[in-house]
């Protein structure tokens, strides 16, 4: 029998029932079952664990009042480097007015963040991060489940979760600049080195 079978629903409805069964209506309207109807068949009748979670990671761009132009830009440049840009404001731009700054939420997919991990061979993880995630990801993707991955990397589920959502975090901003550039953007090659996997901390 399949161990897991990883897509991405919309919640569409909610309901509680007189017996106190609450029903969930998910429905898939992408592309994330592709493939994978049958082994989700196999879990027809069956209890199954399920963490709902939201599907976009939202970072913060401060923007100028003024001149409506953010005053940081990440960049991934086309060789695959990736760089932070700061503008520096003068007291004139700012209107000597803390409020001649504010913060615009931006919302990107974790599909695209996930993507972008995966492709992303000149990226640093944030200190924070003490595993391996793109391999993680290229994990997940093979169907392989959660626990066996965590268990490689002598960490619970949970953890393991939270530490892909601190790079999923981190990363947003480089993402959603990359995938408005991407068919530009060439990463080197993997090598050896960047093994997939890390079999030690």
């Amino acid at each position: 029998m399949t161990k897991q079978v990883n897509f991405r629903p919309e919640v569409k409805k909610v309901t509680s029932k007189s017996n106190g069964n609450i029903e969930v209506l998910l429905v898939v309207s992408n592309a994330s079952l592709k493939g994978k109807y049958e082994s989700l068949n196999e879990f027809l009748g069956k209890t199954v664990s399920t963490t709902i979670e939201p599907e976009t990671v939202e970072y913060k761009v401060p923007v100028n009042k003024q001149t409506n132009k953010p005053n940081v830009e990440y960049v991934v440049n086309n060789d695959g480097t990736v760089e932070v840009l700061k503008e520096e404001q003068t007291s004139l731009e700012m209107g000597d007015d803390v409020q001649g700054v504010e913060e615009v939420a931006v919302q990107v997919s974790k599909e695209t963040i996930d993507e972008f991990i995966k492709k992303a061979t000149t990226i640093e993880w944030p200190e924070s991060v003490t595993i391996n995630v793109r391999g993680v990801l290229h994990r997940i993707d093979e169907g392989e489940a959660l626990e066996e991955i965590a268990a490689d990397h002598d960490v619970s589920v949970d953890n393991l979760i939270n530490q892909v959502e601190i790079a999923r975090q981190h990363f947003a901003p480089f993402a959603d600049s990359w995938s408005k550039n991407k068919e530009n953007i060439i990463f080197p090659e993997k090598t050896d080195e960047d093994g997939e996997e890390e079999t030690e901390e």
